[in-house]
């Protein structure tokens, strides 16, 4: 390597990272871009994720675990996923940047895990393509390129044996939250809105299409966990394989339907909808984003397993990652579709009031509410937005 480096600690891995160099007006994310190898130090909640997510998985699996991550940088994600996973025979990197292989394999040695961890000089969806075969495939599956995950959807899916985990990353955020909605419907084959509850569509979006790429080789897809924070999205989902069961994943998929006017949503599982449906509450015609997941967006299970393991590790740690686990946790079982406090007390023109004194507001008239993990001021409820406003109006 012709590149200085030093040593960063993270999880139970210590290794190299390019060490940056930027004059003092250039943003630290230009200097991180402009490495040799690219290493996020923000990131670390994704990749600490990553973690719970697979022992919560191995809990439900009495099977060693193959794992894979064709996008692997300086290696930092499969040695931890081999240092801090037990039952974790072996993780195969890779990446086409020559000097990100030679990283992570300087990387694999200084942590000691070369018996289990292999780096490879190559494609990501070549080297998933290697792995389509029965009996070669992997039980975990981690997706975090530079943007869209879209292009890996297909090999991922083929490269992932039946019941394992796949876990997938997207940045390219503009397109998902209606900015650029072409771009959505070429890379997702859905049609964004700028509303917002975007990052939730964002996600939902993604689920969606991997589900239609999934059901294209009678592979069923059940999302476990999932959440949005700063520029992406993730999701984990379990791959089961089978005609039947890929019906059901389709099942859940539709559209949701906004109304611009009175802020009402909803979301619908038929397809003859479109734009032609008025909102039932103030009669204008809504607008549609889709076609997307419309199913949960996590199971209650699988989050419990994730917390209850955080509580038992200091490795995997992360208060604000066990913040939005367990209000993720909170979310299931809710209409889709949060909605803002202040986007809402603006509509009515008034000021701003105390979340709690809403919720409280909220339960007292019987209806049930929960924050969620994608806005401070966001928040979950069974109630129609007529009965947000007419109680808005009484308290404020």
């Amino acid at each position: 390597m012709n590149f200085p480096t030093v040593r960063v600690q993270e999880g139970a891995a210590s290794i190299l990272v390019p060490e940056l160099a930027k004059s003092e007006l250039e943003h630290i994310d230009r200097a991180r871009s402009r490495a040799p190898v690219f290493y996020n130090p923000r990131m670390r909640l994704n990749r600490d994720s990553a973690i719970l997510a697979l022992r919560a998985y191995r809990m439900r699996s009495s099977r060693p675990a193959i794992g894979c991550e064709p996008f692997c940088g300086t290696g930092v994600r499969g040695i931890r996923l081999a240092l801090e996973v037990e039952g974790v025979e072996r993780v195969v990197l890779g990446d086409m940047n020559q000097s990100a292989v030679e990283l992570a394999s300087k990387n694999v040695v200084l942590n000691g895990v070369s018996g289990i961890v292999t780096v490879r000089l190559m494609e990501a969806n070549l080297l998933l393509s290697l792995h389509a075969r029965p009996y070669q495939r992997f039980d975990y599956i981690d997706i975090d390129p530079y943007g869209s995950p879209a292009p890996f959807f297909d090999a991922g899916v083929r490269a992932c044996r039946r019941g394992g985990l796949i876990a997938l990353t997207a940045t390219d955020m503009a397109p998902l939250c209606g900015v650029n909605p072409r771009a959505c419907l070429r890379k997702y084959g859905g049609y964004p809105l700028r509303t917002e509850y975007s990052r939730e569509l964002a996600i939902r979006l993604v689920t969606g299409a991997l589900v239609i790429i999934a059901a294209r080789h009678e592979v069923s897809v059940r999302p476990v966990f999932s959440y949005a924070d700063n520029h992406y999205v993730r999701l984990y989902a379990i791959l089961e394989r089978g005609a039947s069961e890929s019906n059901r994943s389709l099942a859940d998929m539709g559209y949701v339907l906004h109304c611009f006017e009175c802020s009402n949503r909803e979301g619908v599982p038929s397809t003859s909808v479109l734009e032609s449906v008025g909102c039932e509450v103030c009669g204008s015609k809504m607008r549609a984003a889709g076609p997307l997941w419309i199913g949960e967006l996590a199971e209650e299970a699988f989050c419990g397993d994730m917390l209850e393991i955080s509580e038992r590790s200091e490795a995997s740690s992360n208060r604000r990652l066990m913040n939005i686990i367990s209000l993720v946790n909170d979310e299931i079982g809710f209409p889709l579709g949060f909605y803002n406090i202040d986007d809402l007390c603006s509509k009515l023109g008034m000021s701003s009031i105390a979340k709690e004194r809403f919720f409280q507001a909220l339960r007292d008239a019987g209806f049930r509410v929960v924050e969620t993990h994608i806005d401070r001021r966001g928040f979950r409820t069974d109630a129609k937005i007529s009965d947000l406003e007419q109680l808005m109006m009484k308290i404020g």
